[in-house]
């Protein structure tokens, strides 16, 4: 039997954490485990980890040191449980009830047509409010991402294109990603990367399965682009150096090649989604 990982990265989430666990027991595929490890809450969070591992007997708590943000958090997690499939899973999202049961439908249908090689799958967000109310329904046309064009390291290095709560992986894209990952943005771009890398297969899904929420604690959140005045995003020049600075060392830290290779591709990626 396929094992299924969920794994959960916790931090002071007590607000919406019971939302999001109570989203994972309402999934139509059941056979997976949780496996979470907090970063040192000083809330409630702790406490609704131990009712929920108390209620499940597929509910585990990994005691280790904290790892100090998000990023470093699910990458612990990784590299901590063994499983045939893994699923990223953030404190305050709700998963739709068919999440997992599309994704592994998917990921199955690559590896018929792929077997043995690192598969990875992600698909869009509806953008919600803290209260879960809809604000945009496809965080894609939000922020302009258009996976068809993706599809190769060279190609997917010009963007950060997976959002690391739609994503699941088989074992053969773990055994891809390279460690330490101390360069890495995040840890979604960086797996995603390291499976184009190694010549595996990265496929989307054309739909929302996650409820993102967006509210003043988000660690990674929404760009409404669209809304952005030019003066707006003169000020914020800086800003974006800044990003593309980090994304390129990250690349140049998988081996990617030059800074003129990742802007011809970042160009080439803007003249084919360009309105």
């Amino acid at each position: 039997m396929q094992k299924t990982a969920i794994l959960l990265a916790t931090y002071n989430g007590e607000e919406y954490l019971k939302t999001q666990l109570d989203s994972l027991y309402e999934q139509t595929f059941k056979d997976w485990s949780v496996y979470v490890h907090d970063d040192g809450s000083t809330d409630q969070t702790c406490n609704i980890l131990k009712e929920y591992a108390a209620r499940y007997d597929n509910f585990f708590i990994l005691d280790y040191p904290a790892q100090h943000g998000s990023k470093n958090n699910f990458l612990s997690l990784l590299q901590a449980v063994n499983a045939d499939y893994y699923l990223f899973c953030d404190q305050d999202d709700k998963w739709r009830t068919d999440k997992i049961e599309k994704q592994i439908t998917k990921i199955r249908e690559i590896e018929r047509d792929n077997s043995g090689k690192p598969a990875l799958v992600f698909s869009d967000l509806s953008v919600v409010d803290g209260d879960l109310n809809l604000i945009n329904e496809s965080m894609w046309r939000v922020e302009r991402i258009h996976p068809e064009y993706l599809t190769t390291f060279d190609e997917g290095g010009a963007l950060e294109f997976v959002t690391g709560c739609t994503m699941l992986f088989n074992k053969q894209a773990k055994d891809a990603v390279v460690f330490p990952a101390d360069k890495a943005v995040m840890h979604d771009i960086w797996i995603a990367l390291c499976v184009l890398r190694s010549e595996g297969i990265v496929k989307a899904i054309y739909e929302p399965l996650v409820y993102y929420r967006q509210h003043e604690k988000n660690v990674v959140g929404v760009n409404h682009w669209a809304q952005y005045s030019r003066i707006k995003r003169l000020i914020n020049i800086k800003k974006s150096i800044v990003a593309n600075y980090k994304h390129y060392r990250m690349l140049r830290a998988l081996g990617y090649g030059s800074l003129f290779k990742y802007l011809r591709y970042k160009r080439l990626y803007g003249e084919k989604t360009r309105i």
